[in-house]
């Protein structure tokens, strides 16, 4: 049986993938998912699915599925290690800590696929925003400060200010809600959170290395 250390490096593995990626995120705010289900939520077939998932078995990340009979067919429910869950979920810097020992070309394709990962998750959330009525948007999101995006550019040392300043925060916020983060645990596998009362938030720091792509003549 692999240990918790090797399902974290695992778990990281799977993410270089970014439909991989995007499965652990919805089974990661669900508990349990088919295979039907999450595959209507990425807009990808079943079968694709099912491929997934069958990577994500043998990388032990996702358990064996619950089997439920129906009238003429069985549905199967998926979930993440227990184990693995938890820790994820208990430790803001787990990927920090789990990363240190990759090689840069696993470091590489990790960003690589959570960048990817993160766009798909903005295009589903755009084409869902866009299908919305202009009031029901400003009502739900805007008039409730319920969403935020930004895009900004600036010096590196700024930069190194302001996600120095971030993670002091996070760290402090995470250390003081760690009772509230139990409860939501709780009440999450019971289902009694909706899925309105959570929020995804997506962060990333780019540095802007298509100023100069390759095969580009910058003037004189």
């Amino acid at each position: 049986m692999a240990t918790l250390a090797d399902l974290l490096k695992r778990y990281i593995v799977a993410m270089y993938d970014p439909t991989r990626g995007a499965i652990l995120m919805e089974l990661g705010q669900e508990g349990e998912l088919t295979p039907t289900q999450i595959a209507r939520r990425l807009g990808v077939t079943a079968n694709n699915v099912y491929h997934h998932m069958r990577v994500l078995r043998e990388l032990e990340v996702v358990d064996p599925p619950r089997a439920v009979p129906r009238e003429t067919y069985v549905e199967k429910y998926y979930r993440i290690n227990p184990e693995l869950a938890a820790a994820v979920n208990s430790d803001p810097d787990w990927v920090d800590k789990t990363q240190t020992d990759m090689s840069a070309a696993d470091r590489k394709a990790l960003f690589c696929g959570m960048f990817m990962t993160m766009a798909q998750l903005l295009m589903r959330a755009a084409r869902r925003y866009q299908a919305m009525d202009d009031d029901d948007f400003e009502r739900r999101f805007y008039d409730t400060q319920n969403i935020m995006a930004s895009v900004n550019t600036m010096d590196h040392a700024k930069l190194k200010r302001r996600l120095a300043s971030l993670r002091g925060m996070l760290a402090e916020e995470w250390s003081a809600d760690a009772d509230e983060r139990a409860q939501d645990a709780a009440a999450a596998a019971a289902g009694s959170v909706r899925r309105a009362d959570r929020n995804l938030v997506l962060m990333a720091s780019l540095p802007l290395l298509w100023d100069d792509e390759p095969g580009e003549t910058k003037e004189p």
